[in-house]
């Protein structure tokens, strides 16, 4: 499911049980506490099954508790009388209102990218190329990370000293689905445009951010250099695309960003 639904719908389950609950007589403030508690150890559970990253979990958690909150506030026998709200809990509720919106535009974005439309406001040619507005969220600053980008400039430069030339075919034709099949096409050839046979190619696909990754596959070896597989992405948006590739003796890893379409 993507982001909007599950917000949305989470959204409707917390109002439908605060409403469900009334019709059993439960008090207003109960009704809160576990039209929340619910919906969000549901996003909880789900999370775990699916492995949502953080960012997207916690605004859901937000989400849900504000409107639980807002509902509860609403639902006290002071406002159904007709008085007015305090201004103190107009504030809590205004604050967590333009949170939650703004969080969910930078997890929209950091997961979809923004529209090509958008994006040419603000980034020269965007409309005359594929432009890339995805983006992690958190990018760490440590030992590790120098480590990861140093070992990324090496594979470059062995790229370069080797001569590999790597054509990827498919690559922008992904579409999310568990149903859904992709299917790519690696051609590998040498400095002297032979083909490299007997090559070991596996595909890895990473959200931005994340080290562990959502689809995988080994592709089969064709002939004459040429490797192929098909596999699934469970959801679209912005993803990062590892090729690691071993032939005679030597390991090349290529990364390359990639947009996924959501099904049709």
């Amino acid at each position: 499911m993507s982001l909007v639904q599950t917000l949305f719908g989470g959204v409707l389950l917390v109002v439908f049980i605060h409403w469900l609950l009334g019709r059993f007589g439960i008090a207003n403030y109960w009704r809160g506490v576990i039209s929340a508690a619910v919906v969000s150890t549901a996003i909880l559970s789900y999370s775990l099954i699916k492995g949502l990253s953080l960012d997207i979990v916690s605004i859901h958690l937000a989400v849900f508790l504000t409107t639980a909150t807002v509902i509860t506030l609403f639902g006290q026998p002071a406002q159904r009388s007709g008085n007015k709200l305090h201004w103190v809990p107009k504030i809590f509720i205004g604050f967590f209102l333009v949170l939650f919106v703004v969080d969910g535009a930078f997890v929209s974005i950091s997961t979809q990218g923004v529209s090509t439309y958008i994006a040419s406001m603000f980034l020269p040619r965007a409309k005359n190329k594929l432009v890339y507005t995805g983006f992690s969220g958190v990018t760490e600053h440590n030992e590790q990370a120098a480590n990861a980008e140093n070992q990324h400039l090496k594979q470059l430069s062995s790229l370069r000293e080797l001569g590999w030339n790597i054509e990827v075919d498919g690559a922008k034709e992904l579409v999310a689905g568990s149903k859904l099949t992709n299917a790519l096409n690696v051609r590998l050839h040498d400095k002297q445009m032979q083909p490299i046979e007997n090559a070991t190619v596996q595909i890895q696909f990473f959200r931005p951010g994340n080290v562990n990754p959502q689809a995988q596959i080994r592709l089969d070896d064709v002939g004459k250099g040429s490797y192929t597989g098909q596999f699934t992405i469970p959801v679209n948006g912005s993803w990062i695309m590892r090729t690691t590739i071993d032939a005679d003796g030597k390991r090349i890893e290529v990364e390359r960003d990639v947009s996924v379409k959501a099904a049709a």
